[in-house]
């Protein structure tokens, strides 16, 4: 089964790529995590949190994997426990988009980008 990449959007400044793994490791019962991509960003209030991406290996399916992506499916999002009392992440499917590279902006392209400086 091959595992599409998971993001947690805010994840604290303190929390580790092993300890990020160790989670999904426990939570899906085996070995799947391949590799993390970890960005530091702040927020408006000036607090320093990590945007994560969760990349997997290809590996059979289990009872905990397809429950999981069965309910990211059904609902967009997943709480995951973090082992650690009451904190928790918000976890998403990995909506990469695509890149188009360097080219002549469209009046769609154009459009859009109006339209987000306006909210």
């Amino acid at each position: 089964m091959s595992f599409a990449s998971l993001c947690i959007p805010r994840v604290t400044q303190h929390c580790s790529v092993e300890n990020v793994r160790d989670v999904f490791n426990q939570l899906f019962d085996g070995e799947f995590v391949d590799n993390i991509d970890t960005s530091f960003t702040t927020d408006s209030k000036g607090e320093v949190f990590q945007v994560m991406f969760v990349h997997f290996r290809d590996v059979p399916a289990n009872e905990r994997t397809v429950a999981f992506y069965a309910k990211m499916e059904e609902e967009k999002m997943v709480k995951v426990m973090t082992g650690y009392k009451k904190y928790f992440w918000k976890v998403f499917l990995n909506r990469k988009k695509e890149r188009l590279g360097a080219h002549i902006m469209t009046k769609e392209e154009e459009e859009e980008l109006a339209n987000r400086k306006g909210k």
